[in-house]
Order: C-alpha cells, then structure tokens, then sequence
C-alpha cells in the first residue's frame, strides 16, 4: 500500500473515484456521428438544432455516418468504443469532463456557441473540429491560437422554408416581437444571461407608447415580474413561428451574451427590422445598415424603448425597409445557415481523416 493510501486509510477518507477507462476507436469499425446532449438538454435549442440538422437528405446517402445521441458518458463511450466514431459536443461545459473521461479528443468535434465568462477550456487545437456560431466567436477563438484548419463558421441555423420574407412593414400588425422562452430564477445563470427584469421593464415602457407587443415562447404564464396587461403572450409549435415572424415590424433580444440567438436568424429571414445587444449574430453586421441596429449591453429599458421608436420610424420612412423583403446582404449570411447547407459542411467534416491518437483500437 502506497504512502498516500496509507495516509487516507488512518485519516478515515474514501478512496478516490477511479477514472473511467479510455474509450478506444477504430477506423475499421462502424461509421458514427454522436451528438452528445445530456439529459437537461432534452427540450431546449440545442435538442432542435441537432433534429433539423439531422433531417437534413444529406445524411441519407451512401457512405453518410451512422447518427446517434448519447445523454451521458457510459452510453456515449458504449457507442464510440470499437467504432469509428466522432463525437458532436454540443454544449462546451462538457467538454473537460468529457475529455478528463476518456473521450479521445481527436474525435471530438465541439459545438461552441460563445465563450462563457470562467469556463476554462482545453486545448481546441486536439480537437477534430470546432464550429463557431458567429464571426465574432471565429476570430475571437482564431486570436486565442486555434488553427485555421481546426475553425469552421457554423451559423447554426433555419428552415428557409418555413422562415421568409413577408409583406410590407406597414401591413403587419405586430410592432415588436420578442422571441424566446421565460426561465425562472432558480436557473440563475440563464435567467440573468436573458436579461428578464430588464425585458420585462422594457414591455411595460412599450405597452405604455400604445405599441403591440407579443412574446413569442413557453413558460411566460410563471413569470415572476409584472407583465402589463395589453402585452400578448404566445405559445405555438416553432413551426408557426414564422407565420408570426411575418406578422411583426422588429424583432428585439436584450439578451446577453448569445452565441445566436436563432431568432436573429428567423427574423434577419423574414425580413423583419432588427435589434439586439452588440453579440452573436448581431455582431456581425454593421449597426444601422440594413434595418439592423445594435445598442451596448449598458443600455437601460428606456434606451431600448427610445430606439425601438426609431427603428420603427425609420422602417416606415425607408421605401427598401418598409418592403419587408430580405435584401442581397442579408440573403447571403443566410445562405450559409440553411440547416441543408449546414448538414452538408458537417457531413464533409466527418469525411476528414482523424489525427492519429494513443487511444485506437487495432484490428489484426
């Protein structure tokens, strides 16, 4: 017995955990793409996202990867371990543990939606791949040391057919459009990231200027802020989002920081006016220039109420604006979000040879 156990034995503390043994690939055994998406994940955009990559006709053609979704390790190295497999880490806090785990990271390709204030992460040069949800994340991660050849933009994502251009801004009845969720604040991380009070302060000051507000998303009815009376809470199936979307003039998120949020896609699709904190997709355009508006992450509610209004004055002013089409620059950032676009340059990823690693099983 070792010094150490010796020590924990007299000192009365248990043994510690024993880590998982390595998983071992093959590049002789099945073809497989795993997403792996924990349980808590089950509902929530990353869950979507992975079905309507997933839908996509690439995936079935001859010689596409075997698709799988594993919610915890000992079902996700179940799956990988003698296969020739690859790992889709949908969510960058499993990343560490995955890797510490065993997961070879050679075979890990990581879903990084934007870097998140105190979560230290790995060397992403190891890593197959890692996708960046905007051009923001891309240079960022680019100025941090990952290799160009490890960095692909992955704007992840909608429907182009459910989601487009509408009539003109002044036949649609809704005034701002305010898309997602209500999460409560016993999930303090992501109730402070959205910005709740301050979007909740922001409706009422709306409602007050006799403007049609809708949220669009589920969980509103447990809200714990005042929400006045004449805002319109809504709850579809994300299918008749972009009927609604049609429906509205601008489509504002406070949030941040987003990696996205999708709704910016949505929206940017449909041709509505947009405004958003300086983040995620909003990032990448330039404030002012093609009904896109961003204002800095200090703004108060009456400073989003008071650019709300000018966005809205400006969009009945402008006779490109007001048409409520999607414009050249707007139709080419969206070309490389269209999920069968997106299905395409992951299926392509996963085609790329593997980095030779320590953990591969050998055959003969």
């Amino acid at each position: 017995m070792g010094m150490r156990a010796q020590l924990r034995l007299a000192l009365g503390l248990p043994a510690p955990a024993r880590r998982p043994s390595p998983v071992r690939c093959s590049a002789q055994g099945p073809f497989r793409l795993i997403a792996y998406l924990s349980g808590g994940s089950q509902g929530w955009i990353l869950d979507f996202i992975w079905r309507d990559l997933t839908s996509a006709t690439v995936w079935g053609e001859q010689g596409a990867p075997e698709l799988r979704v594993a919610s915890d390790r000992a079902s996700l190295a179940a799956a990988m371990d003698g296969a020739n497999a690859l790992v889709v880490v949908m969510f960058q806090g499993h990343l560490q543990r995955l890797l510490r785990d065993g997961i070879p990271p050679e075979r890990v390709i990581l879903y990084l939606s934007h870097v998140r204030i105190g979560l230290a992460l790995p060397d992403l040069n190891r890593l197959h791949a890692v996708l960046a949800l905007n051009g923001q994340e891309q240079a960022l991660l680019r100025i941090s040391g990952v290799k160009p050849q490890r960095l692909h933009w992955f704007p992840a994502g909608f429907d182009p057919a459910k989601f487009f251009a509408g009539p003109s801004l002044s036949q649609r009845p809704i005034d701002v459009l305010l898309v997602g969720r209500y999460v409560p604040k016993s999930n303090p991380n992501y109730h402070e990231r959205k910005r709740y009070a301050l979007l909740c302060d922001l409706v009422e000051l709306l409602c007050e200027k006799g403007l049609r507000v809708v949220l669009l998303g589920s969980g509103w009815r447990a809200c714990e802020y005042q929400l006045p009376a004449a805002v319109e809470q809504m709850d579809v199936a994300h299918s008749a989002y972009g009927e609604l979307y049609r429906q509205a003039r601008l489509v504002c998120s406070v949030s941040a920081p987003e990696g996205g949020p999708v709704s910016f896609l949505e929206g940017l699709a449909s041709g509505c006016l947009m405004l958003s904190v300086a983040t995620g997709f909003a990032a990448d355009f330039q404030c002012g220039v093609d009904g896109i508006w961003h204002l800095p992450l200090s703004a108060e509610a009456a400073q989003w109420c008071e650019q709300i209004q000018q966005c809205l004055q400006i969009g009945r002013a402008d006779a490109v604006l007001s048409a409520g089409g999607c414009s050249p620059l707007r139709q080419d950032y969206l070309h490389s979000a269209h999920f069968e676009r997106l299905a395409l340059q992951l299926r392509q990823l996963c085609d790329q040879p593997v980095a030779d690693g320590s953990m591969e099983r050998s055959h003969g």
